[in-house]
């Protein structure tokens, strides 16, 4: 048993080691040129040692969305009773503190597949959240807006605003929050209307 757990530590460290190198080339903009052998050299891993773990690239990258979300950035996927514009508030936090990593998953090819594996989870998340939030919502209603608050609720679009505005990362993260708000509030009352006469 002692054994089996110096192994799983000894595989912990090893692929941490190349997640962190994998970063460090993300960051550096030439992850995309970077071959499996390098890598695993970088990382101080055999080749061996790499296959094993990872077969193929696009099981190592698979394995790095899962670890760069909640080891590295720590985002959050499900959206709990703070609500979906306090979820992304949380989340461009964290973003905020790695910059460069999170324009690094958006800008490259290897850091847009590394964002995928964890992408499609968080727009399944938002599309529940809508639908406890905004309870009565049309499916059109639904089908219109989950994918716009999928948007605003992204890096993308809080780097979006800060490149294209000037903005820096609090103020475009305030008025992406701003957006999700007034979103929402506008949801609302399309789901809810208030009768003639303005009572309900």
């Amino acid at each position: 048993m002692a054994t089996e757990s110096l192994r799983d530590r000894q595989a912990a460290l090893a692929r941490r080691a190349v997640f962190e190198a994998l970063i460090k080339h993300l960051e550096a903009g030439n992850a995309d040129d970077l071959a499996m052998d390098d890598l695993a050299a970088e990382a101080g891993v055999s080749r061996r040692t790499l296959y094993r773990y990872f077969p193929s690239r696009d099981e190592l990258l698979a394995a790095a969305a899962d670890w760069i979300r909640t080891e590295e950035l720590k985002l959050p996927i499900e959206i709990g009773d703070e609500g979906i514009a306090n979820s992304f508030r949380t989340a461009a936090a964290q973003l905020e503190k790695r910059p460069a990593l999170a324009r690094a998953l958006l800008r490259s090819t290897t850091g847009r597949a590394v964002r995928k594996g964890y992408r499609s989870a968080r727009v399944e998340a938002i599309r529940a959240a809508l639908r406890r939030e905004v309870p009565g919502l049309s499916q059109r209603e639904m089908d219109r807006a989950a994918p716009v608050l999928s948007y605003l609720c992204s890096s993308n679009a809080w780097i979006s605003v800060q490149d294209e505005s000037g903005l820096d990362a609090k103020k475009a993260q305030a008025a992406v929050e701003w957006a999700i708000e007034t979103l929402l509030a506008q949801l609302r009352g399309s789901a809810n209307p208030k009768p003639k006469g303005g009572k309900r």
